[in-house]
This record gives structure tokens, sequence and C-alpha cells, in this order.
């Protein structure tokens, strides 16, 4: 390992020098860490709130998008799965076709009577999503508990917005905690629109990024 001068943190610059495209192979330990990662998030807490089988519901629902998006060459990580991020270009969907048709009904074996607002929001997050404007979507960011503190979930991000700017499009996600709406608006994001929840639960900010040198 190359000594770091100038105060750089060594972990958040390892995590740039390995970050890299995620494989087949990788499905598991990308999982593991959004599963990790996502395990306080105010809203996925809320959509599957049994503390107890929240990490295998988590996974079932992850696997999903995950298996889509490594497909579609479409995961980021860094090393040791500190951070991972599934990033869906134009035209790409959050799922397959089969999983998007058969996914209200896997809610409802996981959820019971509380599949139904679960399916609602994912819903509104999916009509809220930008149809005729080009972007780089990205879907999930997450950090595990031992890689947290360094910012290699905004390098990592940081690294994403570079691709989008390098094809001249926006890139847009769904900020489902509220804390780090500072941390996107940082990076050049800006509120794009609000989406309720549920009754008593703040509302999630979608974000949108303009690609660099656009002139908007």
């Amino acid at each position: 390992m190359t000594a770091m001068s100038g105060g750089a943190d060594p972990v958040r610059v390892d995590a740039a020098r390995s970050t890299r495209l995620a494989t087949p192979a990788d499905l598991p330990d990308v999982v593991g860490t959004l599963v990790e990662a996502f395990d306080e998030d105010p809203v996925w807490s809320w959509a599957f709130p049994d503390p107890e089988a929240r990490a295998a519901q988590h996974a079932v629902i992850f696997r999903m998008t995950v298996a889509h998006a490594i497909a579609n060459d479409a995961v980021w990580l860094t090393a040791g799965f500190g951070a991972v991020v599934t990033a869906f270009g134009p035209g790409i969907n959050e799922m397959s076709d089969a999983d998007a048709e058969r996914f209200p009904s896997i809610l409802g074996d996981l959820l019971g009577d509380h599949a139904d607002a679960v399916n609602g929001l994912f819903e509104r997050f999916e009509h809220a999503r930008p149809v005729d404007t080009p972007h780089l979507y990205v879907s999930m960011l997450g950090t595990r508990n031992r890689a947290r503190g360094h910012g290699i979930g905004m390098a990592l991000l940081a690294h994403l917005v570079e691709e989008a700017d390098a094809q001249g499009i926006g890139t847009y996600l769904e900020s489902s905690n509220g804390a780090n709406d500072h941390r996107y608006e940082s990076a050049g994001f800006r509120v794009h629109a609000s989406i309720p929840v549920a009754p008593g639960r703040p509302a999630v900010n979608t974000m949108w990024r303009d690609p660099a040198g656009s002139g908007v």
C-alpha cells in the first residue's frame, strides 16, 4: 500500500482506486451490503417493520433489483463491498419484467396486510421518475457500517456522476433518509419532487442533478 500524504483518507483513496463493476459472483455480497445499510433507513424500516424478519425480507427484495442491475452492468462497488450502488441508464427499469410482474405477490407473502401500502409507495416512486429526460437513475446506494465515516459512498456517487456527465445526461435519485439530502445537494443535486410515504411519516425527496456544462 502506498503511503498517503496531505491528510488524505486512505480508506477513501483505496475505495476510489478499487471501484469496479459488479459481476454475477458478487451478487450475495452486494445484497449483504444493502441489507446492512438500509436496516434502519426511515423508509425501508417502515416498509418492513418487523426488526427480526427485516434483514431476510430486504434480501429477497434487494436481490431482485441487484440481479437485474448486474445483468445490465449497473452495479458499482468498492473494495470489500464497503459501498455499493445500483444505477440504471436510460431505458433500463429497476427490475426485470418477470420480477416486476410478481413483485406485488412477493410483497403480499412477506408483509400480509401491509403489502398494499408498501406497493403503493413503490408505485409512487416509479411514477415520479422522469420519463422524457434521459438520465442515470441511482436506485440504491449503501455503505457497510464498518466503512462509514470515510465518504466512500459519496465518492462512489461522484464516480457515477462523472459517467453521467460524460454521456451528457442528468442523474436522479430518491433520498429515503432526509438526513442525507444536504450531502446530495453538496454534490450538485436539487430537490425535484416530494413523495408522500404514509400518514405521520416524512415525505421522500426525489433529487435531480443536471449534467456538468449543460448550462441549466
